[in-house]
């Protein structure tokens, strides 16, 4: 039930404030939220009204003030109980759940405030806070414990409770935590319709709260992203960046540019990920909201694929337990020559995700077979492998299955692994994952030249640092940091493709200076191998002449 609607069944004798408070509901659902926050604020002083409590809460939501929307969240809960209302109370208590978890408030305390909303509900199922409620929990079991079957089953609940409370808002908010959970859970067409149908009637305003209308879209640019759907995440996120620019949505425009800076990234476009995760940050400075470890967490992976490693890791360890910097944390190890440690993240982190949340699990699963493979757990490289390719049947996305077939292809003997790494590569392509592609490139052309195919190397090598160039941090000027003269030569030519004997006869030496040259700038570099000193020279302005 919208705050409007209880505004207007006040008793008759509270008319005047009633009419105070429509014009303070008309600024919030305008999205003037500094002017919905002072009418707000005056009512609350003028009568303690606990919904007067409420909007300014959501205004202070929107505004990213943390102590105001708790503090007139619990407001809200105390006027409501004051006045006998345990609708009121629950429907309060249940957004004080989540928001405590928003807010960074504790997870501990946010289950507490869902609990006394269970509470205050009792055994009832005519209302339609019980089904907000079951959204709630909906939220937390996918955001938080990240079990999407529980998930969907409140999902489900919330939908019937508001059919038969017919609560219209409530119907298409659990339509799409529907369809999130379905896509987590593998049910990708299935999920992907749902959520595109809430989303369509969200922006055309078919839901009254921009909240929840902000959320459904973040919903669907998530599973968005979790599918690697590059496309339709990007028509999403230019729909939505036009309404928070339209309606002065700055939460939501922070966390849609957020996940388009996702999309930029995994497209190729890593300057403009870059530039676009530091606008948001800086947006963020002083926020509270968990998602700004999102961004954090995405900036990490950028510095990453720039060869900026000791950045990469500085920002991934702010990012915390979040599986996608665990994720980053495992291929950083893996990219300084340290696969125990990469092995170690990533194998703690698939402990943690349920074996039904597919999609969750892809990523780490992707990093785990050469963690595990490189730190001598070749059994559990196969089964990372072996689960690869089940989901991918199952889910059978371009993406996925390019990521199978890249992990088929490290658990194979020279001369299988070619078809697997081209396979990889191909469908890398359709996907549109640009460096995803480029690594199976470096990789298929290590394949060729072990098969005797130098030719077929080179040109694989040459196409894959073609894209690397532009993850280059400092075009502008060359970084070499502990490098001596005669290494910045040798990293230069790795750049560019050349194998050891090539370097050779490029630097007219042997092939054996070569070799120590190479080993040495692993152990100034902290590296592991060729494809980690080619990113980072580019990554330092030391790759300028690549083809």
């Amino acid at each position: 039930m919208s705050l409007a609607v209880l505004l207007a069944e006040r008793e008759s004798d509270r008319v005047r404030t009633t009419d105070d408070g429509a014009d303070a509901v008309a600024e919030l659902r305008a999205g003037r939220w500094v002017r919905a926050a002072e009418l707000f604020t005056a009512l609350t002083a003028e009568t303690d009204d606990p919904h007067a409590h409420e909007g300014l809460a959501q205004a202070a939501w929107w505004l990213d003030d943390a102590a105001t929307a708790l503090g007139a969240r619990e407001a809200a809960y105390r006027g409501f109980r004051a006045a006998g209302d345990d609708r009121g109370a629950a429907r309060a208590a249940a957004a004080l759940g989540y928001d405590s978890m928003l807010f960074g408030a504790g997870v501990a305390v946010g289950r507490g405030w869902l609990a006394r909303s269970s509470d205050l509900l009792g055994e009832r199922v005519d209302v339609p806070e019980v089904g907000w409620l079951s959204v709630r929990r909906a939220e937390v079991a996918l955001n938080v414990d990240h079990d999407a079957a529980v998930a969907l089953g409140h999902a489900t609940n919330a939908r019937e409770v508001g059919r038969a409370t017919a609560d219209a808002d409530l119907v298409v908010v659990a339509a799409a935590l529907a369809g999130f959970a379905h896509v987590r859970l593998g049910d990708v067409d299935a999920g992907m319709a749902l959520l595109d149908s809430a989303a369509a009637a969200a922006t055309a305003g078919d839901v009254d709260d921009l909240m929840w209308m902000g959320k459904i879209c973040c919903w669907l640019i998530s599973a968005c992203q979790e599918t690697h759907d590059l496309g339709r995440a990007s028509d999403w996120c230019a729909r939505v960046e036009e309404i928070c620019l339209r309606r002065d949505l700055a939460p939501l425009f922070a966390v849609c540019r957020t996940q388009y800076a996702s999309v930029l990234h995994a497209s190729g476009d890593s300057r403009g990920a870059e530039s676009t995760l530091v606008e948001v940050l800086a947006g963020l400075e002083r926020s509270r909201r968990l998602s700004r470890l999102d961004a954090v967490s995405q900036l990490g992976e950028v510095r990453r694929r720039q060869g900026r490693l000791v950045e990469a890791e500085q920002l991934l360890g702010q990012a915390g337990y979040l599986p996608s910097a665990l994720t980053s944390l495992a291929q950083l190890r893996l990219d300084e020559g340290d696969p125990s440690r990469a092995w170690s993240t990533v194998a703690e982190l698939l402990r943690r995700i349920p074996t039904t949340q597919l999609l969750d699990r892809v990523d780490a699963l992707a990093v785990a077979v050469p963690a595990a493979l490189a730190s001598g757990h070749e059994l559990e490289a196969r089964g990372a492998a072996d689960e690869l390719r089940r989901i991918a049947d199952r889910v059978a996305t371009s993406a996925i299955t390019a990521h199978a077939d890249a992990a088929e292809a490290r658990m194979s003997g020279p001369g299988d692994d070619v078809p697997l790494w081209q396979d990889a590569v191909r469908r890398f392509h359709v996907a549109g994952l640009v460096f995803d592609e480029a690594d199976a490139r470096l990789e298929l052309a290590e394949a060729l030249h072990h098969g005797g195919d130098d030719a077929g190397a080179r040109e694989e090598k040459a196409r894959a640092l073609a894209v690397l160039a532009p993850l280059r941090a400092r075009a502008d000027r060359s970084d070499a940091g502990p490098l001596t003269g005669r290494q910045v030569e040798v990293i230069r030519l790795i750049a560019r493709g050349l194998n050891n004997s090539e370097i050779a006869a490029e630097l007219q030496v042997s092939e054996h200076t070569v070799h120590r040259h190479v080993a040495n700038i692993y152990t100034a570099l902290d590296l592991g191998s060729r494809a980690a000193a080619a990113a980072y020279a580019v990554g330092h302005g030391l790759g300028r002449g690549a083809p």
